[in-house]
């Protein structure tokens, strides 16, 4: 049986599954992630309506934060614990991070720089972001972020390849 877990336990809970408590406080609250980092007020209104898609059937789901009609949320069951990434519409996993947070906070992160590239993003700023989160390779992930565009667009072509050696880079995966 699918089972979504209240509003009022969904932190205690994620805490017990090892999400960052400074994260968990801060969704919703970082300005520089507005849109991208939402309260889960949509995921507990979305997702007792869709309790028979496939990837979270037979789950206990905790919202973790809301991307527009995008969720975030963590999934258990006795034989597996795994954060997903999906859409409202579609039943399908767009991604699949295990039990590993820091990748999830390294994706948060990622967006954020791709969501600035065009502006300009000092380190400083990107790293004061990183601490909101509790995403403690911020300093080092803007490093490897920060390369020529030309270079940068030759990795973007392979995003998931990058991304992948980025997260062995900073020693999360």
């Amino acid at each position: 049986m699918t089972n979504l877990i209240p509003k009022e336990k969904r932190i205690d809970e994620l805490i017990r599954f090892g999400a960052p408590k400074l994260f968990l406080e801060n969704i919703g609250n970082v300005t520089e992630l507005e849109f991208r980092v939402e309260k889960t007020d949509g995921a507990y209104f979305y997702l007792p309506k869709i309790l028979d898609y496939k990837i979270i059937r037979n789950q206990n789901i905790i919202p973790i934060f809301s991307c527009g009609e995008s969720f975030y949320v963590f999934t258990f069951n006795k034989h597996t614990e795994r954060i997903i990434h999906f859409e409202l519409e579609n039943d399908a996993i767009y991604t699949d991070y295990g039990n590993n947070w820091n990748v999830l906070l390294m994706d948060i992160m990622i967006q954020y720089f791709e969501d600035k590239i065009d502006n300009g993003i000092e380190n400083n700023d990107f790293k004061r972001v990183g601490e909101k989160i509790e995403f403690h390779k911020a300093e080092k992930l803007f490093k490897l972020l920060d390369i020529p565009i030309e270079e940068y667009n030759t990795k973007y072509d392979q995003k998931e390849k990058w991304r992948i050696e980025i997260a062995k880079e900073l020693e999360i995966l």
